[in-house]
């Protein structure tokens, strides 16, 4: 055990330090200062600690909405359509709703139909869960836009949906004179809940075992189908939290090209492989990520460097850190789908 933690930080130690240096090598050529580079897009997004928060907790959801089918060597690229469907429902159902309770349950329970719907049609129907959710997200995508410019738009601003009830919103809460949005603690809860789900309960584990070994799953009396689709549910339940986080916590209405959401379904993707596929991991990885995020625009700011430069440099870092353990789960991933069909 000792071995694999010191194998783990000395992993995390070099990805950051490579990450670090190709990043500046790249300002350097391109004529920019590479240490006020780092400083700023490590540390800039520091100076608005509520947004930062805020948007790393959705992220956060959809990590988790792509790690958990992980598990199960599951690829759910689908937590972006997952997160437009939990953000539509969230705001329909609060329109009826005097708390914040029913449309986030409402917008998790969206997801998840989609989740469980995709992951029905690979596990019992052989259709790639990956074109299925890309197929979806689209749908969905142009779905929303559909309903909110016909008949959730706002007629004093009809670029946006209505706004989400006053009483069925998230509020914010003040610490020692900073804000803070409530959706960001939800999100940390959520999260603890999917580690114990994970790593506590006997559906967590028979979802890590029919991940690292279809086979032996069947010899130990798991329903490798089953798992899978279960997996891709739960999944899509927290991508569908994150749609409704952002409606029902932060931005509280949505805009007819889903600006405030667009995106961070695959930033999830970046966020799940850079925190191992550990809900705590996720944690962590989503406020480095938005860090990043929030930093580079700190640096176009301050250091006149274009956006384009700034996207590739987190794209650097995120990738150094997440391709390690990236490796690991597409080997992992071939040879479980390998012998999964001698295994069913």
């Amino acid at each position: 055990m000792l071995r694999e933690y010191l194998q783990f930080v000395l992993e995390v130690i070099g990805s950051v330090l490579a990450g670090f240096s190709v990043a500046a090598l790249i300002m350097s050529l391109m004529g920019f200062d590479p240490l006020k580079g780092l400083y700023l897009i490590t540390l800039g997004g520091l100076s608005d600690p509520d947004y930062l928060l805020s948007r790393s907790s959705l992220i956060m959801m959809t990590g988790l909405a792509f790690s958990v089918p992980a598990l199960a060597s599951a690829f759910n690229i689908g937590g972006e359509g997952q997160m437009y469907v939990g953000g539509l429902v969230a705001l329909a159902v609060s329109l009826y709703s005097p708390n914040p309770l029913l449309p986030l349950a409402s917008g998790a329970l969206a997801g998840g139909l989609v989740g469980l719907v995709i992951g029905a049609l690979r596990a019992y129907r052989e259709v790639n869960e990956v074109i299925t959710a890309i197929m979806m997200n689209w749908t969905f995508y142009y779905l929303s836009i559909y309903l909110i410019t016909t008949y959730l738009y706002n007629p004093l601003a009809p670029y946006r949906s209505v706004s989400v009830p006053e009483g069925s919103r998230l509020s914010t809460i003040d610490l020692s004179g900073v804000k803070l949005h409530v959706s960001f603690l939800v999100s940390i809860a959520l999260a603890l809940v999917a580690y114990f789900l994970v790593y506590h309960t006997k559906l967590g584990y028979e979802i890590r075992v029919s991940g690292l070994s279809r086979r032996s799953a069947v010899y130990a009396g798991i329903n490798p189908r089953r798992t899978f689709t279960l997996s891709m549910a739960l999944g899509g339940v927290f991508g569908g939290f994150s749609g409704a986080l952002n409606v029902i916590g932060f931005t509280y209405y949505m805009d007819q090209l889903l600006t405030s959401m667009y995106g961070m379904g695959f930033d999830g993707i970046g966020v799940a492989l850079m925190g191992r596929n550990n809900p705590i991991g996720i944690i962590l990885s989503s406020i480095f990520f938005s860090m990043l995020l929030l930093g580079g625009q700190r640096m176009q700011v301050s250091m006149n460097v274009p956006k384009e430069l700034t996207d590739a440099l987190s794209g650097v870092i995120i990738i150094s850190l997440a391709m390690p353990y990236a490796y690991r789960m597409l080997i992992s991933y071939l040879r479980v789908r390998k012998v999964g069909r001698g295994a069913e």
